[in-house]
């Protein structure tokens, strides 16, 4: 099941990389960004949305970030980071509010941003008994 992310506006300040599309570089997104193809940088949008097909190399920041698909490297989500069943976050990933599906996959350090400005309160691991 390879879904991609439909383009749900046309509005202006949004930007959309189609699949079997790969793409390198910053990029600074006023709206919304849709990723169905690879991304090789970083991306910082109000809102990101990666499709089953979308992959990011790099450093995201986004107040919403949908990931259906793949993230690796940093990723921080200053109001809501959501992990569909499909998605992959691999790094270090920051998040006010956390969703995560059933087979979702999270691997990496993870830590919450507590409200003030640029502080992070990072998560205590359990020790998980042989």
């Amino acid at each position: 099941m390879n879904e991609t992310v439909k383009d749900q506006s046309a509005q202006a300040g949004c930007f959309i990389v189609g699949t079997g599309v790969t793409v390198k570089g910053s990029f600074s997104v006023p709206e919304r960004a849709i990723i169905n193809g690879t991304v090789d940088g970083e991306i910082t949008s109000r809102e990101l949305l990666i499709g089953t097909s979308g992959k990011i190399t790099g450093k995201v920041k986004a107040e919403v970030v949908d990931v259906h698909g793949e993230v690796n490297d940093t990723v921080s989500a200053s109001k809501a980071l959501i992990l569909r069943k499909s998605g992959r976050a691999t790094g270090s990933i920051e998040y006010s509010e956390l969703e995560i599906e059933k087979g979702a996959q999270l691997r990496g350090t993870v830590s919450m941003l507590n409200g003030e400005a640029g502080t992070v309160e990072a998560i205590p691991q359990k020790a998980v008994a042989a």
